[in-house]
């Protein structure tokens, strides 16, 4: 009998390590957890000069060993730092908004550029054409039609 619960519980000691899984920074699911978190800016750093890096990786190791699952713990970032907590914005509706942001402030901006450059263009042929008013009386124009005659026989 006492070989007996001796074998079975050298066997359970065994068996114990094999059915807790300690996850690790090398784990797949850990991995793919930390590639979708920003870090506040710091996802680009390196591991062993980055303390706000590590301080995010142990958090993920302390999480996924407690038990929390993929989604839950993106999930309490998100409801922590918000969609910038994430390297890409999520699939929701502020997630879109997200993604659609850049797009509406080029259009915006694009439409405005435009106007004001249309703006320019019709000022600068208004002040064209107001700075010839037109002759006053005849005898003007006949003393420049006369001067520009002059000046072109001098030319030729």
């Amino acid at each position: 009998m006492k070989k007996k619960i001796i074998l079975q519980t050298i066997l359970f000691l065994i068996l114990i390590p094999t059915l807790t899984t300690a996850f690790t920074y090398n784990s797949k699911e850990f991995k793919h957890i930390i590639s979708q978190l920003d870090m506040q800016g710091h996802a680009d750093h390196e591991l062993s000069t980055c303390s706000v890096k590590k301080i995010y990786y142990d958090e993920v190791v302390e999480m996924l060993n407690g038990g929390k699952s993929e989604n839950d713990i993106i999930q309490s970032y998100v409801d922590e730092y918000g969609q910038a907590a994430l390297r890409t914005p999520g699939g929701g509706t502020s997630g879109w908004i997200a993604w659609g942001m850049p797009a509406a402030g080029f259009g915006i901006g694009s439409v405005i550029v435009g106007v004001w450059l249309r703006k320019l263009t019709l000022k600068k042929a208004e002040t064209k054409m107001s700075a010839y008013k037109g002759w006053e009386s005849e005898i003007e124009k006949e003393i420049a039609s006369k001067t520009f005659d002059e000046e072109r026989r001098k030319l030729f």
